[in-house]
């Protein structure tokens, strides 16, 4: 490009080209040079890991921050080959953890740290409360002020806390998380969710005589009477009677996380929605983003008024096909990659997609899908010279960058099945010599179709074996189930799960009503299927859900190993006279095996349905097939529950706890009430097909055998 621009450069003074076109050509070339063909991550910090890193700050030098959600906060120098990091401040012992959502959530510099030494943080206590001069006891959201050591001002004095700001959170969830300093007002920015459950019962979106369902603005330098903070003149609900002055804009659900624009002070908030869609806002004074009269552009409860005359539409949504909980982002106002710049990325906490936003010429926002990135996307950050990162729960920190590398959007798959090298005889349905064909002892409920099971793996290579969890299967191997159902045994979907470097992807194949093909739907599908009615030799229609490649990605987390089905305890069984993993090893098709090992005394699941198993060994198994993918540490689950078979009963933290994602209206509900299946949520979501059932993706029909056991189960506990 260099040669060409001094060529011309050269034209000009021969031919007299005009200077402005001259310009105008090397900016096109320039352009053309930075288009931005992909959007990727990488490790930034390979010899570091956190527990449930939540948030990423910098102070304006080369030192990064990173917050995890038990209460710790760790502080390290930003470069690629740092091995170790210093705890900056750790109040653990102030911060409540019992709720998925709770713990340490929010974290901010004053504009003027390097001056006067001070911090803010946004954490949950079930401390005694104070609300209105009275102490009571309750869960409280806590935002305080700190200061570095007067010693040593590298590290933060958890001695030094003023309380600012105390909220009461009436449920363990929606309890919103951010704060942020505005870089254009030096005023403090703080989300608190609408308090919790599903539906907003307590009404807090619409509402401004609270502060739930709204992020706040206030002043932490001065104060108003009564107050340890000025509530700003400026702010748009300050001069409505009746209103909480704080609030900046109110109609939110659960801004997780919102960020700010450091070029031009725009607030980005992700809003987590509840049965439909997510949305992306950027936030101004005196806006109403409607919660719960809209969620996102559609109507969610018309008989709800708002407490402004009207809402403000979002940036971006997207449905329950690409995720179920977005995490707000971060704009890219780095140096490195120039054709990144103002593009603002966020992702969705459970399907690990990474959207990307930029205004394009005609002022409009285009919303992008650019990357499955594996994770379970828990925040976004920025460092000192505007790079952006991605916070995951496998603990890793990752640099968003631009990339050549394939998108993972499944393009380049076949659309249609027969294209695909998978069936010999697709008609037959006979299936490729290069699959192997597993069983597993506990099935995963799949609305009662019957399911075959394949794996290829890449030439040369093996499994490693491993006695608990799910074995470890080389890049490049492929998971095939087939589902039949219905009257005549129909196949109705094929699914194809490819192990890539950074997790799965995933291809859903529908089958047509004559089964002579399957044609690829990325976004999945929905179809009729009959089943059978109970107690009669009749048949019923039915819906099937064919899942989309993100909602796939939601179960085959890190955390799970990315593969489920694929562990000792599942594959430890006899067909067809031969043990499964000791035929799998004289295959070769194992490796890293002990050994000692023994079929007789490795892990081995019975099948729930198999009563000649104990009644307690029978409902941890199923729980642990169909519910522990999300529900074990630091997986996507929301409840803070442990439902992995190998968890002693009284850790698993369900027995008697109350629920911190809603009660489903039950009086003294717990996860769990020894003797009372009705009174126990875990049972009542699983008997359920509305809003609250579990799994709640892919599964239409309730697992009437399963629901029975854990009835059977729950009520013979003591």
């Amino acid at each position: 490009m260099t040669k060409w621009i001094s060529f011309c450069a050269l034209l000009m003074i021969l031919t007299g080209t005009a200077a402005d076109t001259i310009a105008a050509q090397a900016d096109e070339a320039v352009a053309a040079e930075e288009e931005l063909k992909g959007v990727g991550i990488e490790n930034a910090f390979p010899k570091l890991r956190f527990n449930r890193p939540v948030h990423l700050d910098h102070v304006g030098d080369d030192r990064l921050f990173v917050v995890e959600q038990n209460g710790v906060v760790h502080v390290f120098q930003n470069d690629a080959e740092t091995s170790t990091t210093k705890i900056f401040l750790d109040i653990s012992e102030k911060v409540n953890r019992v709720g998925n959502e709770e713990g340490l959530i929010g974290f901010a510099f004053h504009p003027d740290f390097k001056n006067n030494g001070q911090f803010f943080v946004h954490y949950s206590s079930d401390k005694d409360l104070i609300a209105d001069g009275k102490q009571a006891k309750g869960m409280k959201g806590v935002v305080a002020r700190y200061r570095v050591k007067a010693d040593d001002p590298t590290v933060g004095d958890p001695e030094s806390e003023e309380i600012i700001l105390e909220q009461e959170q009436p449920f363990r969830n929606h309890n919103g998380g951010t704060i942020a300093f505005g870089p254009k007002d030096g005023l403090l920015y703080i989300s608190f969710g609408d308090g919790g459950k599903a539906n907003d019962p307590l009404g807090s979106g619409q509402d401004l005589t609270t502060l739930l369902g709204a992020i706040l603005r206030i002043d932490v330098d001065n104060k108003d009477p009564g107050l340890e903070y000025a509530i700003p003149k400026d702010n748009v609900f300050a001069s409505h009677e009746g209103a909480r002055g704080e609030i900046f804009a109110c109609g939110l659900r659960n801004v997780w996380r919102f960020s700010m624009d450091r070029k031009t002070g725009d607030l980005w908030a992700g809003d987590v929605g509840q049965d439909r869609f997510d949305e992306i806002d950027i936030v101004r004074n005196g806006g109403n983003y409607g919660w719960n009269r809209w969620e996102a552009g559609e109507s969610f409860r018309k008989k709800v008024e708002l407490a402004t005359e009207e809402h403000d539409e979002p940036v971006a949504s997207y449905g329950r096909q690409w995720g179920l909980s977005v995490t707000g982002g971060n704009v890219y106002r780095g140096k490195k990659f120039p054709e990144l710049d103002g593009s603002y990325f966020y992702g969705d906490y459970l399907s690990g997609n990474m959207w990307r936003i930029h205004k394009k010429e005609d002022g409009e926002f285009e919303n992008t899908l650019v990357r499955r990135t594996g994770q379970s996307i828990a925040a976004f950050g920025e460092d000192a010279d505007g790079e952006v990162y991605l916070l995951s729960f496998d603990g890793k920190i990752y640099r968003v960058m631009p990339t050549d590398a394939p998108q993972n959007f499944l393009e380049d798959w076949p659309k249609q099945l027969s294209e695909t090298e998978i069936f010999a005889d697709l008609k037959k349905r006979k299936m490729s010599d290069a699959y192997v064909e597993y069983k597993v002892n506990a099935p995963f409920w799949s609305d009662g179709a019957e399911k075959s099971r394949y794996f290829r793996l890449p030439q040369d290579t093996a499994i490693s074996y491993r006695s608990e969890g799910s074995w470890e299967v080389p890049v490049g191997t492929e998971i095939i189930k087939n589902f039949r159902a219905g009257e005549n045994n129909r196949m109705l979907e094929t699914r194809v799960i490819k192990r890539i470097e950074s997790g799965w992807e995933a291809a859903t194949y529908i089958w047509d009503k004559k089964g002579l093909d399957a044609t690829l739907h990325p976004e999945g599908k929905q179809l009729e299927r009959w089943m059978p009615v109970k107690g009669s030799k009749q048949w019923k229609p039915s819906t099937w859900h064919g899942p989309s490649s993100s909602e796939c990605a939601s179960c085959h987390v890190d955390s799970a190993g990315y593969v489920l089905g694929l562990n000792t305890a599942q594959l430890n069984g006899t067909y067809e006279d031969k043990n499964q993993i000791a035929d799998f090893i004289e295959r070769e098709l194992v490796k890293d095996v002990p050994e000692n090992f023994d079929v007789a005394t490795a892990a081995k699941h019975c099948n729930p349905a198999d009563e000649s198993c104990d009644l307690e060994t029978r409902a941890r198994v199923l729980l642990d097939v169909n519910c522990a993918m999300c529900h074990r540490p630091n997986g996507p689950g929301n409840a803070s529950i442990d439902l992995r078979f190998a968890t002693k009963l009284d850790d698993t933290k369900m027995i008697g706890q109350k629920p911190a994602q809603g009660d489903l209206g039950i009086a003294d509900a717990r996860i769990i009430k020894p003797g009372d299946a009705e009174a126990s949520l875990l049972y009542r979501r699983m008997n359920t097909i509305s809003n609250g059932r579990m799994p709640n993706i892919g599964s239409n029909v309730i697992d009437e055998k399963a629901v029975d056991l854990l009835r059977e189960w729950i009520d013979s506990m003591e």
